[in-house]
């Protein structure tokens, strides 16, 4: 009976310490996570998005005029038949964010890709330096443009032009594919 009641109070004591252990390692963690919540959102405190400079941004500096023009005049053409929006924007980096899809997400977020009410635009960004594309769509066009669907046209159209080193024909063969599968929403 001793015993027992000896075991029943060292149980406690032993309960007592890895609750208190616990404790310290959750309050550990959590601090751990509101100092990289508040170092994420440093690292982005002076950075800007450049200004879009219409449909095309080609910041990398991948096009010719005419083939900006050419561009431009298909999603204006979209846009002016179902009120949907696309940009296409090229760039070197995509610091200070981690990944791509982080700086399009954003990107797209800032510039306000769609008419707000529908949230109807799509935002193809890419880069030759970074070897990497991304399609953004907002909420509007999403049910007629899946993640699964923007990958098959990255990966069977867009990508095979580009390792021909074929920028143009890639994105502009990609945009007709896109622009087919949302025209209907209006």
């Amino acid at each position: 009976m001793v015993l027992t009641l000896l075991m029943e109070k060292k149980n406690k004591k032993q309960k007592k310490y890895d609750m208190k252990r616990q404790a310290l390692i959750l309050s550990f963690l959590f601090l751990t996570i509101i100092q990289n919540g508040f170092s994420q959102s440093d690292k982005f405190k002076d950075f800007e998005f450049p200004e879009p400079i219409g449909y095309v941004n080609d910041f990398e500096k991948l096009f010719t005029e005419s083939q900006i023009k050419e561009l431009t005049e298909i999603i204006v053409n979209h846009a002016n038949e179902t009120t949907n929006q696309i940009a296409v924007v090229t760039i070197d980096n995509y610091q200070p964010y981690e990944t791509l899809f982080q700086y399009s997400y954003e990107l797209a977020e800032t510039w306000g890709v769609g008419q707000k009410d529908k949230d109807n635009g799509v935002v193809i960004v890419f880069g030759k330096k970074i070897r990497e594309i991304r399609i953004m769509t907002g909420y509007g066009v999403e049910n007629l443009l899946k993640d699964e669907e923007a990958k098959f046209i990255i990966d069977s159209t867009i990508i095979p032009e580009f390792k021909k080193g074929d920028y143009f024909l890639g994105i502009k063969k990609g945009l007709l594919e896109i622009i087919e599968e949302i025209k209907y929403v209006l």
